[in-house]
């Protein structure tokens, strides 16, 4: 993998008088091989880099992230450090102006690293950003869509962070009830999110759906009263949520690889 440092001050890295001015941008698409930004001075104007799809490496005052989705806003005069891989697909956009900080206070935007999930809106106005400010005709449209663009990052961020403590209680909420049956809109409705959204930000949270998390449970829950306990496999099922015994053992068998009573069986023979 290839390093590229860069330690001295870019061309585009000009101090303006203006409110907010774009001074590149541009798309990143794929790449032969992986390869990596080291920026030890920074640059003298903020970076906005969007990440479309990763995975992308970022390294913020000396914590290592990895971004699927999100983006990262570096401030004026502060190192930088990441790694595009092959796969990699983001959009940047280098910018300055007089009243940047004001304009971030009030978008409630803080520069940082930022995993949120993908927004197609976001991604479609940057495109039409670069597209303006390669057009010498619109440059001054693109800086406004930049503000525009600031804005709902902030929103994002801001809904992010309540979607995220609503899906934390859901996922508490099926690991303490986990032998019950859960409905998915009830769940999703207590997130203020609708039931595709919810699925998708729970699979990208615990990698699985809500159902299959809960199986999950359930399962793990039945093996150890398999081992631990002399407990008759239908009051196993029926404790951890299945009413019907042959459908419980067709599940265990399909997800452990033997039957509840294979598994009793074997495992409680290696403990002997």
């Amino acid at each position: 993998m290839n390093i590229y440092n860069i330690d001295f001050r870019e061309p585009n890295d000009l101090d303006c008088t203006s409110y907010l001015q774009i001074n590149d941008c541009g798309m990143l698409t794929h790449r032969n091989t992986n390869a990596g930004i080291s920026r030890l001075k920074g640059r003298s104007d903020y970076q906005l880099i969007y990440i479309e799809s990763g995975p992308f490496d970022v390294e913020y005052n000396g914590v290592n992230h990895r971004l699927k989705h999100g983006f990262v806003l570096y401030p004026a005069n502060a190192p930088q450090k990441y790694i595009d891989f092959v796969e990699t697909k983001r959009i940047w956009v280098h910018f300055t102006g007089y009243n940047i900080e004001e304009i971030l206070k009030d978008a409630h935007l803080n520069c940082g690293v930022h995993a949120v999930s993908h927004s197609p809106i976001i991604q479609k106005l940057l495109l039409q950003l670069i597209a303006e400010y390669n057009s010498t005709k619109t440059v001054s449209s693109a800086n406004g869509l930049l503000l525009y663009i600031l804005y709902m990052l902030g929103k994002q961020i801001n809904n992010s962070n309540v979607a995220n403590d609503y899906l934390q209680n859901a996922i508490t909420y099926i690991t303490a009830n986990y032998n019950t049956e859960i409905h998915i809109k009830e769940l999703a409705d207590a997130c203020n999110l609708s039931q595709s959204h919810f699925m998708y930000l729970f699979k990208e949270e615990t990698g699985m759906t809500p159902l299959a998390y809960q199986q999950t449970l359930r399962i793990k829950d039945t093996m150890s009263a398999l081992i631990s306990t002399k407990v008759s496999i239908t009051e196993i099922a029926a404790q951890v949520g299945y009413q019907d015994p042959l459908y419980f053992s067709r599940v265990f068998k399909k997800l452990v690889g033997m039957s509840p009573k294979e598994y009793r069986r074997q495992h409680t023979n290696e403990q002997i």
